[in-house]
This record gives structure tokens, C-alpha cells and sequence, in this order.
């Protein structure tokens, strides 16, 4: 017999990323507020993993969205290439979630559990593919 208990439950988020332009979208236990340092974590090394030239960079915006709630990201002129650029995006974003409480701000860290990767038509090219990576993080203790 097993008895469920509030004390086992853990949070998770899963965190969805296409690439080019990179786009990012957070899902799961992520309230407003809650991830303020995270957030300037990423908006100042995220973009600098593009190949945009220097001038092009802009700025990583997050919007949350109520229904179904969720954070959301893009940059929409920045391009990652897939010897290098994907892959320093990837570490950049797994850092920044398993190190964000060392930022402070009541900012929880998360461990990766799980990732996957699921190819699918480009919306804007239906001959060509595109990737979703994504990754499953449980909170850290």
C-alpha cells in the first residue's frame, strides 16, 4: 500500500526550445516573480550563443501567458548554428536553471531529469524540418 503525501510532491518544469529564431517556452511550477533572477541570467548570455552579428542582437523579452500558464521567449533576429551555437544555447539555459538560486531573489534551482527532441514541419517552411528540444527539471531540495 502506498500512501501519497503533499511532502513527496515535487515541482518539475518542462522547458520547450526551437531554434532559429531561438524561442523558448516554460511550463510547469513557475509563478510570476519567481524567476526574476533566472530571467536576467538569461537575458544577458543567452543572446551572446547566437551568430547574429553584434549590431543585430536583441534583447531575450519574457512574456507570461495565463492560459495555460506559461513563460515564453524569443529572439527573434538571433540565428544558432548547429555545430556550435545550438548546443551553447542548451548548456547556457541548463546552467542558468540548476545554478538560479545562487542569484538569490527567492529563485529556486532545478535539476535535469529528462530531455527529448522531436522533429516536426517548420510553421513558416513545410518542407523543411524543425526540432523541439525539451527538457524536464524537477526542483532541487
Amino acid at each position: 500500500f502506498f500512501a501519497y503525501s503533499s511532502e513527496m510532491a515535487t515541482e518539475n518544469l518542462i522547458v520547450n526550445l526551437t531554434f532559429n529564431p531561438p524561442k523558448l517556452v516554460f511550463l510547469g511550477s513557475v509563478k510570476k516573480g519567481a524567476l526574476d533572477a533566472l530571467m536576467s541570467k538569461l537575458q544577458a548570455h543567452l543572446p551572446q550563443a547566437t551568430s547574429s552579428s553584434p549590431g543585430q542582437k536583441t534583447a531575450l523579452e519574457f512574456v507570461y501567458v495565463d492560459n495555460p500558464p506559461h513563460w515564453t521567449a524569443t529572439l527573434p533576429t538571433g540565428y544558432c548554428n548547429e555545430s556550435v551555437g545550438q548546443s551553447q544555447f542548451m548548456l547556457i539555459l541548463c546552467d542558468a536553471l540548476e545554478t538560479a538560486a545562487d542569484a538569490g531573489g527567492g529563485a529556486r534551482s532545478w535539476k535535469l531529469k529528462a530531455s527529448d527532441a522531436q522533429n516536426h514541419p517548420d510553421p513558416t517552411d513545410d518542407k523543411k524540418l524543425q526540432v523541439t528540444y525539451k527538457f524536464y527539471f524537477v526542483a532541487k531540495n
